[in-house]
């Protein structure tokens, strides 16, 4: 049987450590939770993914 070997790189954009952090401190002080679908959405444009 032959093996097929896949490797997955995954990294985000530099932009969003701080972004997060903006974000976490903006929560606490307003006591406001973030917006589950949007952070989502930052999240999956920060983040790139490469198959080999």
């Amino acid at each position: 049987m032959a093996q097929t070997q896949i490797k997955l790189s995954v990294s985000f954009a530099w932009w969003l450590n701080p972004y997060l952090r903006v974000l976490a401190i903006c929560c606490i002080l307003s006591g406001n939770a973030p917006d589950r679908a949007k952070l989502e959405a930052k999240i999956k444009r920060a983040m790139r993914v490469v198959v080999r």
